[in-house]
């Protein structure tokens, strides 16, 4: 009896704790202007591919906030400033130069490489993300849903001749 209870209390501590820990808010500080996100190509073999994200906001911010990362589309990235109301994150996929062997014989699959399985942070659709932001020194989560997809991006594989 005195372990069920021990148990109930430790779970009951374990949700507050993940509870209190991804504090949401309603709203941001400071509206946004645009957001949107427009996936990449390279056109070179083992140039890979990507997204990114991009945030603008109508006015710059005060001095106590900063944006810190996103969350979407099961990863994270660090925004980046590229001016002073324009953030950006990339999410670079890269193609593993790697060759896989199958065989009927397991043994001969030796050398093969698992493959990274990760759990994403925040359970979100294609369109949402969330913006991770420190304001008073303390760590908030904005969730932002209908972000826009814009047109691909797929760059040459080559310079063109004239």
């Amino acid at each position: 009896m005195k372990k069920l209870i021990v148990f109930k209390i430790i779970l009951s501590a374990l949700l507050f704790i993940s509870c209190s820990a991804q504090k949401n808010v309603k709203t941001l500080p400071f509206a946004t202007d645009e957001v949107y996100f427009q996936r990449w190509i390279g056109g070179q073999r083992l140039t890979g591919g990507g997204t990114e994200f991009y945030i603008k906001f109508k006015e710059p911010f005060s001095v106590n906030f900063f944006l810190k990362k996103v969350y979407f589309q099961g990863k994270e990235a660090p925004l980046e400033k590229k001016d002073e109301t324009v953030y950006t994150a990339n999410f670079v996929q890269r193609p593993k130069d790697s060759d896989l062997i199958l065989d009927q014989n397991p043994a001969n699959e030796y050398g093969n490489t698992a493959p990274e399985i990760s759990k994403p942070k925040f359970k979100l659709i294609d369109n949402e993300a969330i913006l991770e932001f420190e304001i008073n020194k303390k760590i908030k989560f904005y969730k932002i849903s209908n972000i826009k997809e814009k047109e691909l991006l797929a760059y040459p594989s080559a310079k063109p001749r004239n």
